[in-house]
């Protein structure tokens, strides 16, 4: 019997991944005018499965508007909706093709509602390609084991998630493909440029590889082996979480301090990169991670703080805290609002405010500390300084400056989620942080 076509694979990639990864929401398709994600349209288009094209706008090259007009022209005579979405890239992002990644896939999470799914046409080359730019770049079992068919997109909760059905076709036959169908496309002139690292790989490594091994076969065959460790770390760091008696807080999440100090050092390491993988969150230098590492040991009495990708590994009292950044507060702008009780409130930093259960209607004042304020909580019989009060309550220190204090008529009513004052109603609002 004869080989079959190698493109006539393509369009039964494509139907056996979505087949097996179904969109809860709507398709996107990230697409550049390159070759790999023109045929990835044509593919779609021919298979009559309903998607929007999306479209980022970098603007780092002087062809960049030329590159939008070709996909609005090759979009519209296919009769595929297009979006298009111009963003900055800001160099200090880790570099170029880092700070570029990173405005692209901001671009996409954007765009997409919860249970959108985002198809890119990644192959296999470009598998190859990334697992030796994180070999350079001495990257864990996680980051060699590449690119996964399937994975969420930004936090896992939200339910978007981004789906690769060309990853295992070479860009051979997409390049066979497109020939064939008569498609069009665009040649990002940056990729010539050996001074950006892929580019190096693509054109001076990998050749030297392929001319000696099936380097494609063999990067596949490891990549799967290490997803698969990856995999069997990842199980272990959810047990761990859970012996750690991980909670969701007000601000973030914590475990228990004593319980992660009895665990071996790796698996320290392997919890705390778990934990930001299960919250959708960047993986952190290796001398980031180390540096947590000896922070969580720190004096009792110490307060610590160190970055980890984009979270921050905190330490208060008995338990390790995993938050979002803390913005710095310009308290000058704005640091009284005026909150008739019944509306969302949007605060300074991400922070809201929303009426508890039975709320009155009214006319209130927020603002946060000044310093010496005094109160009373409902329970209580005699007032105490707000500092001796925040700490009773166990608020974290990081967020004493920013808990808002609700005020009616010149009187404390209540102070965040906290607690109530005899003037106040039932119970507190709803203070929450919107990451």
């Amino acid at each position: 019997m004869p080989e079959r076509n190698a493109t006539s694979q393509l369009p039964q990639r494509l139907a056996n991944c979505l087949q097996r990864h179904p969109a809860q929401g709507c398709l996107w398709l990230g697409y550049s005018g390159g070759l790999d994600s023109t045929v990835l349209l044509h593919l779609l288009v021919c298979a009559k499965v309903p998607f929007t094209a999306l479209h980022v706008h970098h603007g780092l090259s002087a062809h960049a508007d030329e590159w939008l007009a070709h996909c609005k022209a090759v979009a519209g005579a296919l009769g595929v909706p297009l979006t298009v979405c111009r963003v900055r890239v800001d160099r200090r992002d880790g570099g170029l093709e880092q700070a570029a990644r990173n405005a692209r896939y901001r671009a996409f999470e954007q765009h997409m509602a919860p249970g959108d799914q985002i198809l890119l046409a990644h192959h296999a080359d470009d598998q190859v390609e990334t697992f030796l730019l994180r070999l350079v770049r001495g990257a864990g079992v996680r980051g060699l084991a590449a690119m996964a068919e399937r994975r969420s997109l930004g936090d896992p909760s939200g339910m978007r998630s981004l789906l690769r059905p060309l990853l295992a076709a070479s860009r051979a036959e997409l390049e066979r493909y497109a020939l064939e169908q008569g498609l069009s496309w665009v040649e990002d002139d940056s990729n010539a440029d050996l001074a950006l690292t892929r580019n190096y790989l693509r054109r001076q490594v990998i050749p030297a590889l392929s001319a000696r091994w099936p380097i494609g076969e063999r990067v596949a065959r490891a990549a799967d082996n290490l997803g698969e460790a990856a995999g069997l770390l990842g199980e272990l760091a959810v047990e761990d979480l859970s012996r750690c008696d991980c909670r969701r807080e007000t601000f973030g999440e914590s475990i228990e301090l004593a319980a992660f100090l009895s665990l071996s050092e790796a698996r320290r390491r392997n919890l705390l990169r778990g934990w930001l993988a299960r919250l959708g969150a960047k993986m952190p230098e290796a001398a980031h991670l180390q540096q947590a590492l000896w922070q969580a040991q720190a004096t009792e009495d110490a307060v610590p703080e160190a970055p980890l990708g984009d979270r921050v590994l905190r330490r208060y009292r008995d338990r390790l805290y995993l938050t979002p950044e803390l913005h710095p507060l310009n308290r000058d702008s704005e640091g009284e609002w005026r909150w008739n009780g019944v509306s969302e409130l949007r605060l300074l930093g991400g922070w809201t405010l929303r009426p508890g259960k039975d709320w009155p209607v009214g006319d209130y004042v927020v603002r946060f500390r000044a310093g010496g304020e005094r109160a009373k909580p409902r329970e209580r019989h005699h007032s105490q300084t707000l500092k001796r009060l925040l700490q009773e309550y166990r608020l974290v220190p990081w967020l004493r400056d920013r808990v808002p204090l609700i005020f009616q008529g010149g009187v404390l009513v209540a102070v965040g989620d906290l607690f109530v004052t005899a003037e106040g109603p039932a119970g507190p609002p709803q203070w929450r942080f919107s990451d």
